[in-house]
């Protein structure tokens, strides 16, 4: 490692406890590493045992896994034949050290050293219509559990409002016996999310985390979190947490009857995106892009740079909250060139790997930087 240039300036508390001492938060570059590979690649996981980290493809094809030092210890590219094939993935991190690659129809499969392990199967049919951005895959006793694929009886028709009135009260989480195979519902939006209230929100995308037995949920499309709290197997709501960000750009719902014409509008701005929550030191930090609105769109034209302008327009920041969700602090950037996936080390640090078309540089390889999250 060598340290890198501070990324340290100062953005004001916009929620304060009361009775508290303001603070200013920032999110510093405190070091670097470079992994000696020419091509994107960007961090999505990190096991906490091993201290290994998880780069990925954008579609999850190839990976890395490289130590602090950014040292490559495996390098692998899936088959898309043969006996151990993963044709399609549509998820990949870390479970229990194994790189473990959501694969449908089978379920999960489970790698080390490029070869596979194990297979956690989904016995029912199902089926998948998106990619999973966090793998969501924990164990907590006999039972494992994950993000529940939409039951092949699902029918999809996004020209139907039935169809969005049915996704939306499907469970998100369930669990699965290690012992039996047995699968159960564990966790659903509560009654009063707005995404229930009979229109059509598109497909929300579930990101969460677990701090011991608290869940932290995320619909990626909405500045809002849904706490829950573990109670035997199952998962019980406790509180929505709204999170306040200045001009975010919010997506317009549609009647129900009028399904149809949610994309036509959906597709005229960029809308905002919860992406990824984390507990670091004694704080909560939640991870957004605020999104690009109709008439920036129409400024920036028809993409024709692999997005890198729409990304520069729409760059990551952090809100932080206490651990009773008491709003600190929002829009603390992060460094520009950041990819929107990240992790959190055994030191509480954030890591995160460069988009290197955002870089006015070139590296001769993928740049992962540290980040100190700071409160003054």
């Amino acid at each position: 490692m060598h340290a890198a240039r501070q990324f340290s300036d100062l953005y004001p508390v916009v929620e304060n406890r009361k009775n508290s001492v303001p603070k200013t938060f920032s999110l510093d570059i405190i070091d670097s590493v470079q992994i000696d590979y020419l091509g994107e690649m960007m961090l999505i996981d990190f096991d906490p045992k091993t201290e290994k980290y998880l780069l990925s493809t954008e579609f999850y094809q190839e990976y890395l896994e490289v130590d602090a030092q950014g040292k490559i210890l495996n390098h692998n590219k899936f088959n898309e034949d043969g006996i151990d094939a993963v044709s399609s993935p549509l998820g990949l991190g870390y479970f229990n050290g194994d790189v473990t690659v959501f694969n449908p129809p089978k379920g999960y499969s489970r790698f080390q050293d490029s070869l596979k392990v194990g297979e956690i199967t989904i016995s029912y049919p199902h089926v998948i219509f998106m990619i999973y951005p966090k793998l969501g895959l924990f164990e907590s006793s006999n039972k494992i559990y994950y993000p529940k694929p939409w039951p092949e009886s699902l029918a999809i028709n996004i020209e139907e409002g039935e169809f969005f009135q049915t996704l939306y009260r499907l469970p998100i989480i369930e669990s699965q016996d290690k012992t039996t195979g047995d699968t159960l519902a564990v966790l659903r939006l509560p009654e009063t999310s707005p995404l229930l209230d009979d229109q059509v929100h598109g497909f929300p995308i579930p990101v969460y985390t677990m701090d011991q037995n608290k869940l932290l949920l995320s619909m990626w499309l909405e500045p809002r979190i849904y706490v829950y709290n573990k109670v035997g197997d199952q998962f019980e709501y406790e509180r929505t947490v709204e999170v306040n960000i200045p001009d975010w750009v919010h997506y317009d719902p549609v009647p129900m009857d009028k399904a149809e014409q949610f994309f036509e509008g959906f597709s005229k701005k960029l809308s905002g995106n919860l992406t990824n929550l984390f507990k670091v030191g004694n704080y909560y930090v939640v991870v957004y892009t605020k999104g690009i609105s109709e008439a920036q769109m129409a400024e920036l034209g028809q993409p024709n740079d692999g997005g890198l302008s729409q990304r520069k327009k729409n760059p990551n920041y952090a809100a932080v909250f206490d651990k009773e969700f008491n709003q600190l602090a929002t829009n603390v950037p992060f460094p520009s060139t950041s990819n929107y996936p990240m992790v959190v080390n055994n030191e509480g640090e954030l890591v995160v790997s460069k988009v290197a078309g955002l870089s006015e540089t070139e590296d001769d390889g993928v740049i992962l930087y540290t980040l100190q999250l700071n409160a003054k």
